[in-house]
């Protein structure tokens, strides 16, 4: 179930509301469980009823935003259509998120080195996803040679940081009007 999604009969969806903003603007270490109840408006004891630590909230959180992700990744990675088309689709996955859940996209993005070798084998890697795109992509002859790893880690980091800017409000126009114009870009860089 998606975490940030849950039926409001608790006060467990507020405390994961606020934990993500703050840990979205502030960062992991930055933030203390009393910020966190404070701006949850609970005290800080009712936090350790859902949660056994700070860790514990950081790290349920970031599985269950990164899963609902991944599992988007995964199903354009294993889908129909071309590799350009795909591409286009995991474009639009990333900006969509951005634009739509920028705080839990922000968390994604700078916690993901943190959580990674944590993750349950149930969720899907997106690292992994895209390195299967790439591969893909070499095997129907759509994608130039070379390391398929590196190639998805630079996929990876173009869509992030410009995602990642516009987010930080470097950008006032929306991301979704870019998708093409990215797309673009992306795949120059992986046909040559």
């Amino acid at each position: 179930m998606d975490i940030l999604q849950e039926k409001p009969n608790t006060k467990r969806p507020a405390i994961v509301q606020a934990a993500l903003s703050l840990f979205a603007a502030r960062g992991f270490h930055g933030t203390s469980m009393r910020d966190i109840a404070r701006n949850a408006g609970v005290q800080e004891a009712a936090i350790y009823r859902h949660f056994e630590s700070k860790e514990a909230l950081a790290r349920t959180l970031f599985f269950s935003v990164y899963n609902q992700h991944c599992q988007q990744v995964q199903h354009i990675v294993t889908g129909e259509g071309s590799t350009k088309e795909k591409l286009c689709s995991l474009v639009r996955q990333e900006f969509t998120m951005a634009e739509n859940s920028p705080e839990a996209f922000v968390y994604l993005c700078e916690n993901e080195r943190i959580f990674f070798d944590e993750l349950p084998t149930d969720i899907p890697s997106a690292r992994n996803s895209f390195i299967a795109f790439i591969i893909d992509g070499q095997a129907r002859g759509e994608l130039a040679g070379g390391k398929p790893e590196l190639i998805a880690d630079m996929l990876t980091g173009v869509l992030c940081g410009v995602a990642l800017s516009w987010v930080h409000g470097q950008r006032h126009d929306h991301l979704s009007d870019h998708i093409t114009q990215v797309t673009e870009g992306c795949w120059r860089m992986m046909t040559r």
